[in-house]
């Protein structure tokens, strides 16, 4: 499983009849591979959850880099969370132009595993509407006013922390 974790100002979806939008925390985009388990869920709900990416809140005193410390999680900040599914996050180039989604799970299946994410991260929250997704497997229009930039890729398969 892959998740890109953007610390966003603000973000929304829309697809599939429906509109989602955040304020300040994190929008995630969610790829699942064929191969995910309930062990992958755990793991990436866990990372969302408590990555530490936000300031600790320190004002005035001390240099700059004490003042910005990225000393709090999105659960600890009580912010909101934006899921969104994106099976591209999976694709591999077949050649220089065409590519290949093989690696992404079929759409059934990953609907069920998606929805698994964000009921797994409700949990995992102290406020559990602050999550919000978007309709799986639906053409979406996505905003995103990114705050830094920080982007953090996560991959389940990738050396454990």
């Amino acid at each position: 499983m892959r998740a890109v974790i953007q610390r966003v100002a603000q973000a929304s979806v829309s697809g599939g009849g429906k509109t989602e939008s955040i304020g300040r925390g994190l929008c995630v985009f969610v790829g699942i591979a064929q191969d995910d388990t309930n062990e992958d869920v755990d793991l990436i709900c866990r990372r969302i959850a408590e990555v530490r990416i936000f300031s600790d809140g320190s004002s005035g005193e001390g240099s700059k880099e004490e003042r910005v410390r990225w000393a709090q999680s999105v659960k600890d900040t009580c912010g909101e969370v934006l899921l969104i599914s994106q099976f591209t996050l999976h694709a591999v180039f077949k050649s220089n132009k065409s590519l290949s989604f093989h690696r992404s799970m079929a759409p059934r299946e990953a609907k069920a595993f998606f929805e698994r994410v964000f009921t797994t991260l409700r949990s995992k929250m102290p406020n559990p509407e602050a999550v919000k997704c978007c309709v799986f497997g639906s053409y979406m229009n996505v905003s995103v006013v990114n705050d830094g930039p920080v982007t953090i890729l996560v991959d389940t398969k990738q050396p454990k922390w």
